[in-house]
């Protein structure tokens, strides 16, 4: 990448589906990277969406807001993870868990004065690995969905390194 930057430059698709009620259904299958279309996939990958009962589902998946939650922590693991390793800093334990606070008023029209989706997401971190916390910040920074969230909405992050 640092020889060609066109091979770094990436791009992911998703094709969303509705089932029937709230529930839909996402397959994810070719990515470009390295200068061409990856295939290495034989079948899709199948992301199902639905919505808890309170919200007139059938509670058989996460919905599209816990699904955010779900690319930040898997991002923010996967980032740690990837970047502790080729800088030789061992891991013996890594949790990160996410909520996010909105005003449904928002997604059902009641307010056209509170925002649709998340107003804060808190990200609590515990890890058990010899950094300090500006090193582990500096680990997370690298995190693409962490910066896209972060662009767009306050992240509180609460970070324990044991």
């Amino acid at each position: 990448m640092s020889q060609d930057e066109t091979y770094g430059k990436f791009r992911f698709k998703a094709d969303n589906e509705w089932v029937y009620g709230s529930r839909s259904q996402t397959s994810i299958k070719t990515f470009f990277a390295g200068n061409h279309e990856q295939s290495e996939r034989r079948q899709p990958l199948i992301v199902n969406a639905d919505q808890p009962v309170f919200l007139a589902g059938e509670n058989t998946a996460p919905n599209a807001v816990e699904h955010y939650l779900n690319s930040l922590v898997c991002c923010i693991n996967t980032t740690v993870v990837a970047h502790s390793s080729v800088q030789d800093i061992p891991i013996e334990a890594l949790k990160v868990s996410a909520e996010g606070e909105m005003d449904a008023r928002g997604f059902f029209g009641v307010s056209e004065d509170v925002n649709r989706g998340y107003n804060k997401i808190r990200v609590n971190i515990s890890a058990k690995m010899p950094v300090k916390k500006e090193k582990f910040k500096e680990l997370i920074s690298y995190s693409p969905v962490y910066e896209m969230v972060a662009k767009a909405i306050p992240v509180e992050l609460n970070i324990n390194i044991d």
